[in-house]
């Protein structure tokens, strides 16, 4: 039975697919789909449900700003000469070429392109003919039926021009269903060699240099199924060469390709197309002169090579360097004999001799253990030996001491709480180890149960670094075969850590001032790493490991506080050191979560943005609810400021990471009533690894609520205390009125004000009716954290009853429930608008208590009924002065009473006064006609 492949022209890349296909995962849970849980209270008139995240965040309703083609547009106009790309578009007689060009056609950047029928056997030669025809410095091939993202020409051109040392370059990509369904993103690492010689993981849309394409003879005909995969690994050849290497390899980490699924003119069999990839991959060591075996791998269409314990083919098998393995320990004498018999028992590769390093053993049979080792050190040829490492517990110089006394040309980082599993566990580390540009060398560990405990590490994962993939399945595969296949990382753990012995030296070893404990490993993967050397990870190494056993243990003779301060002193101090690199880590992808192990998709947009494109600038702001502070003050002026294009900004309530919010380096971040202590252990952060200018927002004397407020005894005891910290952590303070500022003048070097404004948007265009019923209609719009206001007009309620129809909406107290002619229960705030113009008033009232907080509130509730023409009749107070035209009142009842009954009796001139005030709104009250005062406001001066 012959067996077809299906979506692409390169038959390994469609295979990689399939594989994703069947694992079926899910990437965002329902948890992380949305940012904040959805909160609607149907008693307060000023809520606002969440709106979920989207379910395809790699995508470009997602990951672009409103104005982003603009932008492009903005900065294409710019260029001199845009580098000059071409599309061949391999025909298929059984898919519609449609699709495909009309993608082209779309392309924010023009770009030549051309199809090709591929019908024959030697579509491949006609390929390489037409690709080298073409006048264009970059070419592609593609195949019917898939497509582009818009924007994709434009990206790959500008990393192009902002990498000019680039001569390949491969992005992200997904599948496209037959419906149209957008499944299985790929979003993939940096150039990584052993990922590549493990899975063809490149994909579908590769650009190259059309004078690399030449060098190399363009795809080999011989290759077919596996061509693109075959291409890819000679020019890695032809620009380790030419002293290029990794750096000439580009990856732009965004899904540029869509895939469709069942696109393909390969007529092999799946059996011929994993052979073509093997074959290629054969030949690429080859040329290389690599000494090793290429074999299936886990899955199709992965590969393991097995690298023989030589550099070169002509090396002798028995040129085995003696590999020091050195294990710290103190007491838990259980975890220690068994790591120490399991390395005896199950170590195949001959030279190695083992440092057992005790840290002040104090348990007797530990102690006597230790003793009988260190007795047979001598016959033993000084295979074993036991170094005393006396003090306070410091695993980086323990190790630092045993590399120092280590007669192995490789070191060994071994932690007691591990085991051997497997006897060649050894020999597969060292045939990396000794292969030419390899640096250090982790293994796959697995926890007692079998779950998996070490896979790699990611940096700036949960914190500055953790494991991916920690507590799954040992045979899962993870994303992509990460968790099964050989490839490179940025560090590994040191728990079972193989490394050259003058490299570790040469960098300095583990730090044993910054980290005595923590991130020693890490960081020294990092210093390897700078110094031009690969970090591997084989999961072909496997060993049992507890898991941090010394410190829960208790081994460590310290205090807990002590030791969480000292933990917390390392991790500010790994900060300090690597935090740029945490943000992107090569191994990893900006469109990938930092806040979980498993690979997530990121669903806060702005952390996958391209750091080096900022062609406005960036601010982050954080409201402090859904309802109407945070709509008013945050949520809108952020939403209009997008939609003009004006920032590259984004509103969340979720708190990021250091590492998170160097992904996003915003120039600026506002915080809105900030004032929960992990809030503003958040903002102290954000002080000490941000360079973002920090503002801090607030629109209520939030120290002194009214004694009738119900949000009274919710408020902290200490919130003056709270707020002087919170805003003394910011450059400026921003408020919505004068007398606010006035209060709170002293809790920061700057005050600003800025009051509130109507989005036009969400306001302009509603029409209340004017009925013109035999009774006037009155309203009164507010919710529970009004009920003193309201108590003020209880009695004109009352009185007033048979004379005017009274309207309440958002609260009505049951004792006035019988005056009231029509109620309406409050909605969430983005029906608000709609719904309180639908009360068709005739007459709204905005009754004020006289109290502090409120002689510090806005005109915002004026705004609302003045946009819809509703005159008013208001409290005398501060927030209703100035030149609107209402009438205000004394908060006396006959007053009331006598403006209301004056305002109805001329419906006409009370008419031409609700017009004049929606006017005066209109004219000078709408948000986005002051964009400029609120970017003043949150961006630094200057």
């Amino acid at each position: 039975m012959r067996m077809e492949c299906a979506p692409t022209r390169d038959g390994l890349a469609i295979l990689l697919n399939q594989v994703k296909a069947r694992e079926g995962e899910t990437f965002l849970s329902a948890d992380e789909i949305l940012d904040v849980s959805n909160r609607f209270f149907p008693d307060s008139l000023e809520s606002l449900q969440a709106p979920a995240q989207p379910l395809t965040p790699w995508l470009p309703a997602a990951r672009w700003s409103p104005t982003e083609a603009a932008w492009a547009q903005e900065e294409t106009a710019a260029w001199v000469e845009a580098p000059r790309l071409h599309f061949t578009v391999l025909e298929n007689p059984n898919i519609s070429l449609q699709p495909t060009t009309e993608s082209l056609q779309m392309q924010w950047l023009a770009s030549h392109w051309q199809s090709l029928s591929a019908s024959g056997d030697d579509f491949l030669t006609v390929a390489n003919a037409a690709l080298e025809e073409t006048s264009a410095d970059w070419i592609a091939l593609m195949d019917a039926g898939d497509q582009l993202a818009p924007d994709a020409s434009f990206r790959i051109a500008q990393a192009i021009r902002k990498h000019p040392q680039w001569q390949l370059i491969y992005t992200d990509e997904d599948n496209l269903t037959p419906d149209g369904q957008h499944i299985n993103p790929h979003c993939k690492p940096d150039f990584n060699l052993d990922y590549l010689r493990s899975l063809p993981y490149t994909g579908g849309l590769l650009f190259i240099r059309k004078d690399l394409f030449a060098a190399l003879g363009g795809f080999d005909p011989e290759a077919e199924g596996a061509e693109d995969y075959d291409l890819v690994l000679r020019a890695w050849e032809h620009l380790q060469a030419a002293g290029t290497g990794d750096a000439g390899i580009g990856h732009i980490p965004e899904v540029l390709y869509h895939r469709l699924q069942g696109s393909s003119h390969c007529r092999k069999s799946i059996p011929e197309i994993l052979a073509a990839g093997q074959s290629a991959l054969e030949r690429h060591l080859q040329r290389l002169e690599i000494a090793a075996e290429v074999h299936p791998g886990p899955f199709p269409p992965s590969f393991r090579v097995r690298y023989a314990l030589s550099a070169t083919p002509s090396a002798t098998p028995s040129a085995t360097p003696l590999v020091s393995i050195i294990i710290p320990t103190r007491d838990q004498l259980g975890f220690l004999q068994r790591c120490i018999e399991s390395v005896i028992e199950k170590t195949r590769y001959p030279a190695y001799e083992i440092l057992v390093v005790d840290n002040d053993s104090q348990d007797p049979e530990a102690q006597r253990y230790l003793d009988l080792l260190a007795e047979q050190e001598e016959s033993l040829g000084g295979r074993l030996r036991v170094l005393r490492y006396p003090g306070a517990f410091n695993f980086s110089a323990m190790n630092n001491q045993a590399v120092g006394a280590a007669r192995g040309e490789y070191v060994l980082l071994l932690n007691n709480d591990t085991a051997a599993l497997h006897e060649d566990w050894l020999d597969e580390m060292m045939s990396h180890a000794l292969r030419p540009g390899v640096g250090i060398v982790g293994a796959k560990l697995l926890y007692p149960d079998g779950r998996i405990q070490h896979a790699g590490v990611i940096l700036g994962m949960k914190g500055p670094a953790e494991h991916p993939f920690i507590g799954r399945p040992p045979e899962d595969r993870g994303y992509f075969g990460r968790a099964q296949l050989t490839q490179d990382y940025s560090a590994v753990t040191a728990a079972c850590l193989l490394v050259r012995k003058e490299i570790f030296q040469t960098v300095g070893g583990l730090d044993e001032e910054r980290f005595q404990v923590s991130y020693n490993d890490v960081d020294l993967c990092l210093k390897v790493r700078e110094a031009g050397h690969r970090i591997v990870w084989t999961p072909w190494a496997m060993l049992l490991h507890e898991g941090s056993a010394s410190q829960k243990g208790e081994v460590e003779q310290r205090p807990s506080a002590q030791k969480l301060a000292r933990f917390a002193a390392e991790k500010t101090a790994f900060y300090d050191r690597w935090l740029p690199q945490l943000a992107f880590d090569p191994a990893y992808n900006r469109h990938l979560s930092l806040v979980s192990t498993d690979f997530l998709l990121e669903d806060q947009p702005p952390l996958s943005w391209d750091p080096a494109w900022r062609p406005r600038p960036r601010v982050l702001v954080h409201s402090a609810d859904r309802e109407g502070c945070g709509e008013y003050r945050i949520i809108a002026p952020m939403r209009a400021l997008r939609t003009a294009g004006r920032l590259q900004g984004w509103e969340t309530m979720r708190i990021f990471e250091p590492a998170e919010m160097e992904r996003f380096s915003p120039d600026s971040i506002v915080l809105q009533r900030q004032m929960e202590w992990p809030q503003i252990e958040a903002l102290e952060r954000h002080r000490r690894f941000s360079k973002a200018f920090r503002v801090f927002e607030i629109d209520d004397l939030i120290t002194n609520l009214p004694t009738k407020s119900v949000h009274k005894a919710s408020i902290h005891k200490d919130i003056a205390k709270r707020f002087r910290k919170a805003a003394g952590l910011c450059n400026r303070l921003v408020v919505a009125t004068e007398p606010l500022a006035r209060a709170y003048a002293g809790f920061s070097d700057e005050v600003r004000v800025v009051p509130n404004y109507l989005e036009r948007a969400r306001w302009d265009g509603l029409a209340p009716r004017r009925r013109g019923g035999p009774k006037p209609r009155v309203g009164w719009a507010g919710g529970v954290g009004h009920t003193g206001d309201l108590e003020l007009v209880a009695d004109v309620v009352r009185e007033l009853a048979k004379e005017v129809d009274w309207v309440f909406f958002g609260l009505c107290p049951d004792a006035l429930r019988a005056y009231v002619q029509e109620f309406y229960p409050g909605v969430p705030l983005p029906q608000y608008p709609a719904k309180l113009a639908s009360l068709d008033l005739d007459l709204a009232i905005a009754p004020l208590e006289d109290n502090p907080f409120n002689e510090a509130k806005s005109h915002l509730r004026l705004l609302e009924y003045g946009v819809l023409g509703y005159p008013v009749v208001c409290s005398d107070l501060t927030p209703y002065q100035g030149d609107f035209p209402v009438w205000r009142v004394a908060n006396r009842y006959r007053d009331w009473i006598k403006a209301i009954r004056e305002a109805v009796s001329d419906r006409d001139a009370l008419a031409r006064q609700g017009d004049l005030l929606r006017e005066k709104v209109r004219q000078q009250w709408l948000l986005e006609d002051h964009l400029d005062v609120w970017l003043q406001a949150w961006l630094p001066r200057g």
